[in-house]
């Protein structure tokens, strides 16, 4: 996986420095005199799930379905308490969570689990800049049969112990590129080596796990990961 995160996944994703050209959920409402939005990423990391859309309330933010690794986003969100649901291509709503947005804030929600068991959660993202010569990245696990992972550098250790759907903090690192082993917490094994990963200075990123240590016969959902880059 490396960089850049847009040509990666093929998207068209909207940069935090021109978030007003991103859409409002509500594409029906005027946006003369509209008070500070929040924003907030979709990305669909369930193996087989096929197109998947994503909803604010009756608000279908995503136009084009997101299939497996696609990401979108920042789009803008209305605040306050939002009620964010998970479509297939039929319309049949497959998860939902509630959550309170407010003004200026980022976040990210992604389709997580294998499809069968497919679930909507959400993570605050932090903007904070990082120091001089320095990225900010955090990492989560949405491998779904990845009870604990470790993770690190050639020569550092970046986190241990990280639980299916749970995310790190935001950890400052020099800028360069790294390579960067995923390792089962219990046995050690190494499940994926991510070659080559640029880190930008000034940059912030979420790197995620996806797809099984063990994929079923006949499926190609293995273990690995996807960058995004939130600012």
């Amino acid at each position: 996986m490396k960089l850049p995160f847009f040509a990666k996944l093929a998207l068209s994703l909207c940069a935090v420095a021109t978030l007003s050209s991103c859409s409002i959920d509500d594409d029906t409402t005027s946006y003369q005199n509209y008070p500070q939005p929040a924003y907030g990423i979709i990305a669909n990391a369930s193996p087989n799930s096929g197109d998947l859309y994503f909803y604010a309330d009756a608000n279908k933010v995503n136009a084009n379905a997101l299939n497996y690794a696609d990401a979108a986003g920042y789009y803008n969100f209305y605040t306050g308490d939002r009620l964010l649901s998970l479509k297939d291509q039929a319309g049949t709503v497959l998860d939902t969570t509630t959550v309170t947005l407010n003004a200026g804030q980022f976040f990210s929600a992604f389709a997580v689990n294998n499809f069968d068991d497919v679930e909507l959660v959400t993570y605050q993202d932090s903007l904070v800049y990082p120091s001089q010569n320095h990225a900010r990245v955090r990492f989560i696990n949405l491998s779904p049969d990845a009870a604990s992972i470790d993770i690190s550098g050639l020569t550092q250790s970046f986190v241990t112990g990280v639980t299916f759907k749970e995310a790190t903090g935001y950890i400052e690192v020099q800028s360069g590129i790294y390579d960067i082993n995923y390792k089962d917490t219990a046995t050690g094994a190494s499940l994926f080596t991510d070659t080559a990963v640029e880190f930008y200075p000034g940059r912030i990123y979420t790197i995620y796990t996806k797809g099984y240590v063990t994929p079923a016969t006949g499926s190609n959902d293995s273990f690995s990961t996807e960058l995004l880059q939130n600012y």
